[in-house]
């Protein structure tokens, strides 16, 4: 597979024989009240590579959430494969298990990727009499994608293709065999099963599946791209547990068992992660606050060294290191690592402090003293303490990065995270409109501003994209057109900085995007008398 950059190049010049005239314009007459002789160069590389890792839980509990999430994907990819986009993406899928010893299954997935159809590994969809085969796998994929698998791809033009364990797409095409979306693929390879172990350990599966795409020998080797955009998602319903080797001893039915809510119990439930990793107190309201905390086999209050749990500035600094180096590689000051968290607070949670009451399950109030931090009719979501301050660093304050595992539909949320990653792999060209602002803009034309695309060295004007609905379309024959937004359609940047249009783009599949030239006249004023 072939994988381009797309550079653009935005020239806005000013013309001098305009000063102090009026020039003839298709909506009106416009004079330069305050012109000045500035030409300004603008060179933009736009992004459009990114690489998404899904952490999924696939302990006994989320059956109906894998399936649900597995119906949802194609809102995913249609937003990143769409016109305006057109996203070079890859998609990787690992689960929670990193190897707890104590574990009912053994060593679990310790962060590789996994890409194989639900339906070739039904048996791992039905744990201690649950069968969630229908409504996790079967009911997203159908009977003919039982042996789905990926084409072989290279990682660079000319190397080696072989299968890899992730999804991809470029303008070359995908590694999804023909006849089968990418939606379809990842309604079948998503799903991961419900044996998995319960103490779920979403950070140490995320990092440990970051580390493979350094080590050559794994298969997974190369799966992150220094020029790419990284977006992590981690979608559980329980407490982290991602335990250090010193720490694995409070699941041990031998041991203190100081951790544990019954010491009289024959296997650990996961409530010792909770009392590993959260420090709780009461609010004079009657709930309960709680924060991430140290705490040591004895159930004691402790330095990060002596934990149970793995401390959070171990995925915090990790994270931050990743960033830093794509950032240096893009010659970037924008984030280029993002987190999304799909997990226990409630439907609709918008950043604010969550504080816990004591709920009305008292078999849950026991385990871990406080009520559920959501619920569904098919059981109880864990307040996800140590997740949230991890997507809080990474996030913007406001809570955009985290969603409930409650919610019946996670349209919203992969919505939000694709919108997401659109504004940030989307650089707009920003356009000043002067007094008139958007009055300059009639059917998607700024008709102060011309196109022109670079092809071999020449210059061809662009047309301007045709309307389609509420959306845009290439014009016949069009290869690339442009269209321009105003107003409340145009990308935070450009209202940041008071331009009121924003010019966007549709490129045909397949072909090269070049290099644009757009020429606006500067500072339009107001209307001469």
């Amino acid at each position: 597979m072939h994988h381009r950059r797309i550079p653009i190049a935005l020239a806005l010049l000013t013309s001098a024989a305009s000063l102090g005239g009026c020039n003839a314009h298709p909506i009106k007459q416009v004079c330069y009240g305050h012109y000045s002789e500035t030409t300004t160069s603008i060179s933009l590389e736009s992004q459009r590579k990114v690489d998404i890792l899904f952490v999924i839980d696939n302990s006994g509990s989320m059956g109906r959430e894998q399936g649900t999430l597995a119906a949802n994907f194609g809102t995913l990819v249609e937003q990143l494969e769409s016109l305006e986009v057109d996203a070079d993406y890859r998609i990787g899928i690992t689960t929670t298990e990193s190897g707890n010893p104590h574990c009912l299954n053994g060593d679990g997935e310790l962060g590789a990727l996994q890409m194989r159809s639900c339906l070739s590994h039904l048996q791992d969809f039905e744990f201690f009499g649950q069968d969630e085969r229908d409504e996790a796998c079967r009911d997203q994929c159908p009977a003919e994608l039982t042996d789905l698998s990926a084409l072989p791809s290279a990682l660079v033009d000319g190397g080696v293709s072989k299968p890899r364990p992730w999804l991809e797409r470029n303008r070359e095409g995908t590694n999804v065999p023909e006849g089968v979306t990418t939606a379809q693929a990842l309604a079948c390879w998503g799903p991961q099963g419900i044996d998995g172990c319960g103490y779920e350990s979403p950070l140490e599966s995320m990092i440990e599946a970051l580390g493979r795409s350094d080590d050559s020998g794994d298969p997974a080797a190369g799966f992150l791209r220094d020029d790419a955009l990284l977006q992590v998602v981690i979608i559980t319903d329980e407490a982290d547990c991602s335990a250090t080797p010193l720490g694995e001893a409070a699941f041990d039915p031998d041991g203190a068992k100081a951790l544990w809510p019954n010491a009289s119990a024959d296997q650990a439930p996961s409530a010792v992660c909770w009392n590993a990793g959260v420090a709780c107190e009461s609010m004079p309201d009657g709930r309960t606050h709680c924060e991430p905390a140290d705490i040591d086999l004895q159930g004691d209050a402790t330095t990060p060294e002596g934990a149970v749990l793995h401390p959070l500035a171990r995925y915090i600094d990790r994270l931050s290191e990743i960033d830093q180096r794509k950032r240096q590689r893009l010659g970037s000051d924008q984030q280029q690592v993002l987190l999304s968290v799909i997990a226990g607070v409630p439907p609709g949670y918008a950043g604010e402090a969550l504080d816990y009451g004591p709920g009305d399950d008292p078999g849950f109030r026991d385990n871990f003293g406080v009520g559920p931090g959501c619920r569904t009719d098919q059981g109880d979501a864990v307040p996800p303490v140590r997740l949230l301050t991890v997507a809080d660093t990474l996030g913007d304050g406001t809570g955009s990065n985290l969603f409930s595992i409650c919610d019946g539909d996670y349209r919203p949320a992969l919505e939000a995270i694709a919108g997401r990653l659109i504004e940030q792999l989307s650089r707009p060209t920003c356009i000043d409109g002067g007094d008139l602002g958007s009055d300059l803009v009639v059917e998607g034309r700024a008709s102060h501003c011309s196109v022109q695309q670079r092809v071999d060295g020449e210059l061809r004007s662009v047309p301007t994209c045709e309307a389609a609905g509420d959306g845009w379309a290439l014009p016949a024959g069009a290869s690339l057109c442009s269209f321009a937004v105003t107003d409340e359609e145009v990308h935070p940047t450009c209202a940041a900085n008071d331009e009121a249009i924003e010019l966007r783009y549709l490129q045909a599949p397949g072909t090269e995007f070049g290099s644009v030239d757009v020429t606006c006249e500067v500072d339009p004023g107001s209307s001469c008398s």
